[in-house]
């Protein structure tokens, strides 16, 4: 064992790299610079750190370049692919992360790093140190010593295991002083290094613990068996060459600068923003030891401390937080101090205080910074508070500038922006921290072109989604519950169909049965594998179905089924007791294209298609004295497509207000528009639509149920009716390519880091999204800002109008019957008018009492 004294780490810059980029999966920064070998190098940088204390740490690297032993030897590594490119851009990522380290770099032209590890190992032994050499590779175990010892990873990049020289016998089955005979006899194919033909592992540990080393068991081999003699005899020479290639060099000529190579302490300025550059959320609150310090503030107790709190708020912008488990209000005012304000009090004292405190957080000219204002302003609105005058939402602006992340809570913006790692904090301490994010991050949105973006449309956008979520949609229970049964009836009456159809009873939800009885039973096509079997998918139901049109009813009895288990049977319970509607929370950072999302439950994603979805809109219904009126934009993601694209004939057709549809599947089947089918319609539409999504003649075949080719075939019509947009889409994957992302009409930003990258599958969805995102998340600017407009418009007519639901391109609001007409021509008028395209927008508009019964 080593003595307790100074130690020496080094590590295998080279092989550590390779081990982390093959034990990782492929990850990207947001510019799509690949980072996941960096990553798993960082973390075993930090670990050696962390683990072994060293007081001295260097690493080596290959120069990547010939070496003598290519000299010696020209088919030496011949064999070996060459690196990775998206591994090659790592490296020097990698020499970046250990300069902020402090941790020196050894590199020589004609050495590999093995050799230069062999060397730095002998230096620190003369220096008396204790040395421990991080890597995996088994040729660097011949230096192993009663000084020098490896750490060997032994599973993924954290579990090792320290060999000494009882360590390498008993892994290898040979000394650390054998191994370069062991070598020169079993070969290394790896390297190339070809050894003796026929001598394998076991036979050659046998001789060398006869004979000790290569020569001597040359110098004796009369001793051995003829078979052995005549292989040792004939490849004796290219043993020795083995062995001289498998030789570590210790004499490499180093200049070891002692101070340099001695831990400091790591330079937070150069890593912190190399983190976030790279994306290491985890390295950067693992690295952090920042501790929030404790806030000073004032607690409001009297009447006068609340009118002085007032006071002061009123001087400019504040920053303001609801607190979490006792109930109250943190501010930080403009001067810069912090009060906290609870709000449990007997009922005259809370009377007074809201009573206080309304006025000035109404008032629109002081404006207001938060942390999820919406849920602010919710918070607020349980405790008879309104909230006006937002000025900044610090999870919002985070959003905009990283629409891919998957976490926007205080605590990893601090680690992503401040460098703090904060735990637990009081609403006091976090409305400091809101306040410090703001200024980072307003200084970001505004670098990035997105401050327009964000003062014009999302932030006001928050005030509009949180009065959508307060006022709910209401729903008949009765109605629910009815449809209820007869759902749960019409499933059990296809269950026994279904039952009867195939001859047997089993349980219709597992694919595993199913398949036994199509597959096995029935002897039916196996269409396509997975890992536990053959799919029963939709797809392969359906193309079932043309020979056993019967497995239709399986297909609707999973439609029904879903219908049932994720809307109809949960719904009942999601009624608000007080309000007899159902308040779904609609979400402004989750998607990468800028859509919102609805949660709590989905509102957007009922089925309207089939007659039952259509049935179980029926529930929702307009309070008595109110009408729904829905506001529908038509094909807005192909007029988008006509404005970007420029192309005069798609823009015609929306100019003409002629059927895109009708016109697209003239040019694809080539008949005159009036001879264009139904079906002809439909499969043109499925095209449009494809190419908005950059859909692939594979996929395109696969949506159709038609052949690759003729799907292909269809692709080159469309792009022959409609050049420019072939010109469009190749020249906005083009931009993608070289900048790394794409921008919607107002300037939203989508990162596309898999768009560079090597693994196919993953670069071609980026290719997809680099397609989709300017269209759809246009689509998404376009009727955000016309929400925004339509709420300041209701509002200032004076009207009862609300919105109440966002379904993609559609909005739902809720109208007093005396003014539907007004509301109907004010809101057909602002959505259409919410931008101006080279094309018309057009907007459908119905009204009716319940959501499915909807009339023009």
């Amino acid at each position: 064992m080593l003595t307790e004294k100074e130690k020496l780490a080094l590590m295998d810059g080279t092989g550590l790299l390779y081990r982390a980029f093959f034990a990782l999966p492929p990850l990207t920064n947001t510019r799509g610079v690949p980072t996941g070998a960096v990553y798993g190098f960082t973390r075993m940088l930090m670990k050696l750190l962390k683990d072994k204390k060293p007081e001295y740490l260097a690493c080596a690297f290959d120069k990547g370049k010939e070496t003598f032993r290519h000299k010696k030897f020209d088919q030496y590594k011949i064999t070996r692919p060459p690196m990775p490119s998206d591994l090659a851009k790592q490296i020097p990522l990698v020499k970046k992360i250990l300069a902020g380290f402090g941790v020196p770099v050894f590199e020589e032209e004609e050495y590999e790093a093995d050799d230069i590890l062999a060397a730095l190992a002998n230096h620190g032994v003369r220096r008396g140190l204790k040395v421990e050499i991080l890597t995996e590779d088994k040729d660097i175990f011949q230096v192993v010593s009663p000084s020098i010892h490896i750490i060997r990873l032994k599973k993924g990049l954290s579990e090792t295991q320290v060999l000494d020289e009882e360590g390498v016998i008993a892994s290898l089955g040979v000394s650390p002083s054998q191994i370069a005979d062991y070598l020169s006899l079993v070969g290394d194919a790896s390297d190339n290094i070809p050894g003796v033909p026929g001598i394998g592992p076991v036979t050659a540990k046998e001789l060398l613990q006869k004979y000790g080393n290569l020569e001597n068991l040359i110098r004796r081999l009369d001793d051995l068996p003829a078979s052995k003699r005549k292989l040792l005899r004939k490849c004796q020479d290219q043993a020795r060459r083995s062995k001289e290639l498998a030789t570590l060099v210790t004499s490499v000529p180093l200049k070891v600068d002692w101070e340099k190579l001695r831990i400091k302490d790591p330079d937070k300025k150069v890593l912190l923003p190399l983190f976030r550059e790279l994306g290491f959320k985890r390295l950067i609150e693992d690295f952090t030891t920042s501790k929030i310090h404790n806030t000073h503030y004032e607690t409001i107790k009297s009447p006068q401390e609340l009118d002085e709190l007032i006071v002061a708020l009123k001087q400019g912008s504040f920053v303001l937080e609801t607190g979490k488990e006792t109930p109250g209000l943190a501010f930080l005012s403009q001067d810069g101090a912090s009060y906290w304000l609870p709000l449990v009090q007997k009922e005259s004292r809370k009377d007074l205080i809201i009573k206080k405190i309304l006025p000035v957080l109404r008032d629109r000219q002081t404006k207001k910074t938060g942390h999820d204002l919406k849920k602010v302003i919710l918070h607020l609105k349980d405790w008879q508070l309104d909230l006006e005058g937002l000025g900044f939402d610090t999870q919002l602006a985070a959003y905009l500038l990283d629409p891919l992340a998957s976490d926007y809570s205080l605590k990893d913006l601090c680690i992503e922006y401040l460098g703090k790692t904060i735990n637990e904090t009081s609403p006091p301490q976090r409305v400091e921290l809101i306040d410090k994010l703001r200024r980072r991050l307003q200084e970001k949105l505004e670098g990035e072109s997105l401050w327009e973006l964000y003062t014009k449309v999302e932030l006001p956008l928050v005030q509009v989604l949180a009065k959508m979520e307060n006022r709910g949609i209401k729903v008949k229970r009765s109605a629910l519950e009815e449809f209820l049964s007869e759902v749960g009836e019409k499933i059990r009456r296809l269950e026994e169909e279904i039952y009867e159809d195939l001859g047997e009873k089993f349980n219709i939800n597992s694919s595993k049965q199913l398949g036994q009885i199509l597959f096995e039973k029935l002897s039916l096509p196996r269409i396509k594998k997975t890992k536990t079997g053959y799919s029963t998918n939709e797809e392969v139901l359906q193309a079932l179905s043309v020979m056993r049109p019967s497995l239709k009813k399986i297909l609707n009895y999973r439609q029904l089924s879903k219908l049932q288990s994720t809307y109809i049977r949960p719904f009942p319970g999601l009624i608000n007791p007080s309000t007899g509607r159902i308040h779904t929370s609609f979400n402004q950072t989750v998607t990468a294209t800028g859509r919102l999302s609805s949660s709590k439950p989905n509102l957007q994603n009922i089925p309207i298609r089939n007659k039952f979805g259509g049935k179980f809109r029926r529930a929702f219904i307009a309070d008595e004295g109110n009408l729904f009126l829905s506001a529908d934009y038509s094909q807005i993601e192909l007029r988008i497509l006509a404005h970007l694209s420029g192309d005069s004939n798609l823009k015609s057709a929306f100019d003409r207000n002629e059927d895109v549809h009708r016109q697209t599947a003239s040019e694809i089947f080539n008949v005159m528009p009036l001879q264009v089918t139904p079906k002809m319609r439909r499969l043109a539409k499925v095209v449009n639509f494809g190419i908005v999504y950059g859909i692939s003649s594979y996929g395109l075949a696969r949506d159709l149920g038609i052949s690759e080719k003729d799907a292909s075939e269809y692709i080159e019509h469309y792009f022959q009716r409609y050049p420019k947009v072939k010109e469009y889409l190749a020249r906005e994957l083009e931009k993608a390519r070289e900048k790394g992302y794409v921008r919607t009409l107002l300037g939203r930003k989508r990162c596309l880091p898999e768009i560079v990258s090597s693994n196919k599958k993953a670069r071609q969805m980026a290719e997809r999204a680099a397609i989709n995102t300017p269209i759809q998340g246009g689509a998404a600017d376009l009727i955000k800002l016309a929400m925004v407009n339509l709420e300041r418009k209701l509002t200032k007519g004076r009207l009862r109008a609300w919105i109440i639901l966002q379904i993609h391109d559609e909005l739902l609001f809720e109208v007093p019957d005396e003014e539907i007409n007004e509301t109907r021509k004010i809101v057909k008028e602002e959505m259409e008018g919410a931008m101006r395209l080279s094309v018309p927008l057009a907007v459908e508009t119905k009204v009716g009492r319940n959501w499915a019964q909807m009339s023009s």
